[in-house]
C-alpha cells in the first residue's frame, strides 16, 4: 500500500510539475510503459481472443500497443484528440487492418472544442479549463505551468457508434484527464440501444479532488440501473487519481461468471456487487 501511495502521489507531481524537464517522446514511452502494463492486464480477462475494444483519450498508442501484442486478433479503434498524437498512432498502425485510428475526442456532444496541453507533459491534455486552471489550494497545477491550447472534434460516443453500425464492444478504455465523466454519459445511449455491456476501464479522480466531483458521480451512478457494480470512490481508490474498472452485474474482476450467472445483456435482478481498481498509471 504505501508503495502504491508513493507512486500515486509521483504521478501528480510528475504530470503537472514544470520542474520536471521534458522527455523525448520515446524517452516518455519507455519510461511510463509498465505501468501501462498494469492497466492491460486488468482488462485482458474481459478481452477474448478476436474481442473488440475502444482505447479512447489513446494518446500516443501505448495501451493498444500492448492490448493487441497480447490480443494479436482483437480489433481496437482508438481516439486521439490531439493532432500530433493521432498522426502518430497512425503511423504506428500504419498497415494493421484491425486498429483504426480517429482523430477526435469522445464525449457528450459534437462540438468543435479547445484541449488544454501542459507543455512539459505529454500525457496532460484535458479538455476541462477546471483542471488544467485549477487554482485550488490541493490543486495539482502551479501556476507557472505553460499551458498550450489546440482546437478539436469532439464527437458524441453513441452517436458515433450507433452511426457506424457498430453492435459489440468487449472492453472500453477511458483516460480523458478528468473529462471521464462526459464520455461516460456520451456512451450510455450506445449501451441502452445495443443491450451491450462491455467493462470499462476508466480513469477518475477523487470525489475530494475532480472540480466537478458531482457530475463525475452521477455518470458513475447512471451506470448502476444498466446493470453495472456501484463504485466506491472511497474505497476503490487510494490517492487523487485511478482507474476503475466497471463491470456489469454477475461478473468478476477476473471475467468470470459469479454465482449470480453473468449479465452482460442488461440490468441484474441481483443486488449490487463490488467494484475492481487499480492504481492508475500516466496517461499513455
Amino acid at each position: 500500500m504505501y508503495k502504491k501511495l508513493q507512486w500515486l502521489a509521483g504521478k501528480v507531481r510528475r504530470r503537472f510539475a514544470p520542474e520536471v524537464p521534458t522527455r523525448s517522446l520515446s524517452e516518455w514511452e519507455a519510461r511510463h510503459e509498465e505501468t501501462v502494463r498494469e492497466s492491460v492486464e486488468a482488462v485482458l480477462p474481459h478481452l477474448p481472443e478476436g474481442g473488440v475494444f475502444l482505447d479512447i483519450g489513446a494518446n500516443i498508442g501505448i495501451f493498444t500497443r500492448l492490448l493487441r501484442e497480447a490480443r494479436p486478433s482483437a480489433t481496437g479503434i482508438l481516439f486521439e484528440p490531439v493532432a500530433r498524437y493521432a498522426d502518430m498512432c497512425r503511423e504506428r498502425f500504419s498497415g494493421d487492418e484491425r486498429v483504426e485510428v480517429v482523430h477526435a475526442a469522445v464525449g457528450d456532444e459534437d462540438a468543435v472544442r479547445t484541449i488544454y496541453k501542459a507543455a512539459h507533459n505529454y500525457g496532460a491534455n484535458s479538455l476541462m479549463t477546471e483542471i488544467m486552471f485549477d487554482r485550488r489550494p490541493n490543486s495539482a497545477v502551479r501556476p507557472d505551468t505553460v499551458i498550450e491550447e489546440e482546437e478539436i472534434q469532439l464527437v458524441h460516443g453513441a452517436r458515433w457508434l450507433l452511426e457506424r453500425g457498430i453492435k459489440h464492444v468487449d472492453v472500453i478504455k477511458t483516460d480523458t484527464e478528468g473529462y471521464d465523466y462526459a464520455v461516460l454519459d456520451g456512451l450510455r445511449e450506445w449501451l441502452v440501444e445495443t443491450g451491450c455491456r462491455p467493462v470499462l476501464h476508466v480513469e477518475l479522480l477523487a470525489e475530494d479532488y475532480h472540480p466537478l466531483a458531482g457530475r463525475q458521480r452521477e455518470a458513475l451512478d447512471a451506470y448502476i440501473p444498466l446493470g453495472y457494480q456501484p463504485v466506491d470512490l472511497d474505497r476503490d481508490l487510494s490517492g487523487t487519481v485511478g482507474d476503475v474498472l466497471l463491470i456489469p452485474q454477475g461478473r468478476t474482476a477476473s471475467g468470470e461468471a459469479s454465482e449470480e450467472g453473468p449479465s452482460e445483456h442488461g440490468p441484474s435482478e441481483e443486488g449490487p456487487g463490488g467494484s475492481a481498481s487499480k492504481g492508475s498509471p500516466p496517461r499513455p
